[in-house]
């Protein structure tokens, strides 16, 4: 009777656990993911005459996209991303007429150092394509961004200063891949891609300025 007892207690732990545990091992099994946040780091290029305003690779940009899955292979979402490029010249020469001289007066020169920058803050809405298989370890993608930027650029020579602000049309063509190193409920990857700026932003000498920006980040979906 005792052992009967037993094994009808046993039985009755047993099924009780069952849900739980398949609970449990529900946060392991993988899903296909609904909804992607990424935050990356840029590397930018410039391109133009963005180049001749501020010649050098910028190491100062972020980005935060999200992206909802609207079927098994396409995407909708939002993007946010800063960039900066700045220059430094020790020396620079620029031919200057004073003003009130009488006319046909020799022009003068100015020398000396100059600092540049210029900052893009862009929103975008973006849409994204994804090749093969979503289960898959790699995951290439391609998209597209179109939305404004805001710009700002700034220029000092010894101790004169010019400023230049204003908010601008941007398209952003892309090419990816994500690389998946966690997979469950919730999954993260490595996000690689590679972005064309075309803006219709201009100061200075600048018009539609342009870049060439490399991202990596992390990205998390669920």
């Amino acid at each position: 009777m005792n052992r009967a007892i037993a094994i009808a207690a046993l039985a009755s732990a047993l099924f009780i656990a069952r849900p739980a545990a398949a609970q449990q091992s529900g946060w392991t099994d993988y899903s296909p993911s609904k909804t992607l946040f990424t935050m990356g780091y840029q590397i930018s290029e410039p391109i133009g005459d963005l180049k001749s305003y501020t010649p050098g690779t910028s190491f100062r940009g972020v980005t935060f996209d999200w992206r909802s899955m609207l079927s098994r292979s396409f995407s909708l979402g939002l993007r946010f991303n800063w960039n900066r490029w700045n220059d430094n010249a020790s020396q620079v020469q620029a031919t200057v007429t004073p003003g009130g001289t009488p006319a046909g007066a020799t022009p003068g020169t100015l020398s000396g150092p100059v600092f540049r920058y210029a900052d893009q803050f862009a929103l975008q809405a973006v849409g994204h394509f994804y090749f093969g298989d979503r289960e898959s370890l790699f995951i290439p993608f391609a998209g597209v961004g179109l939305g404004g930027v805001w710009s700002n650029s700034y220029q000092q020579t010894i101790d004169l200063g010019f400023s230049q602000n204003g908010f601008y049309f941007i398209s952003t063509p892309e090419l990816g891949l994500l690389w998946n190193f966690s997979r469950g409920r919730t999954s993260a990857a490595l996000h690689l891609s590679v972005l064309y700026n075309f803006t219709t932003a201009s100061f200075r000498n600048v018009s539609n300025a342009q870049a060439l920006v490399e991202t990596m980040g992390l990205t998390v979906s669920y």
